[in-house]
């Protein structure tokens, strides 16, 4: 079965947007009221402005750069998955700064709704990266 077009698009141009770093393009593919779940961590963030200072925080922190492995996009949304790397250099609540380098799978389920990010699920082993890191 063929992706959808334009969700893979949207795919595409937010994994782009994730890996120039330019937090201000990611914004773009989000709808207002987005729901965002990072399962590894038990946290689910609502709303733009919440998705924003997680965001930000979070991937600032761990220099996160994605490289997609699998992508399947329908009208509704898509699923994707990959792996997330980058080097520890600013400090994370209870988590100082490593400087090591991390590699860590993981995938994402999202919904799609005119154009935008409704919804994004995420799931990676957070205990593979306190390893990594030397935290565990």
């Amino acid at each position: 079965m063929a992706n959808h077009p334009e969700t893979e698009e949207l795919v595409k141009g937010y994994v782009r947007a994730i890996g120039s770093g330019d937090f201000e393009r990611v914004w773009e593919y989000y709808a207002d009221n987005i729901v965002y779940e990072d399962t590894a961590v038990n946290q689910i963030y609502y709303g733009i402005e919440q998705v924003k200072k997680f965001y930000v925080k979070s991937m600032t922190a761990l220099g996160v750069r994605w490289i997609v492995d699998t992508c399947y996009a329908t009208d509704e949304g898509f699923g994707i998955s990959w792996h997330m790397g980058g080097i520890h250099d600013a400090d994370l609540p209870g988590m100082p700064a490593t400087g090591k380098f991390f590699t860590v799978p993981g995938a994402s389920i999202a919904r799609v709704k005119n154009g935008k990010i409704v919804r994004n699920r995420d799931f990676w082993n957070n205990l593979d990266l306190l390893k990594q890191l030397g935290l565990n």
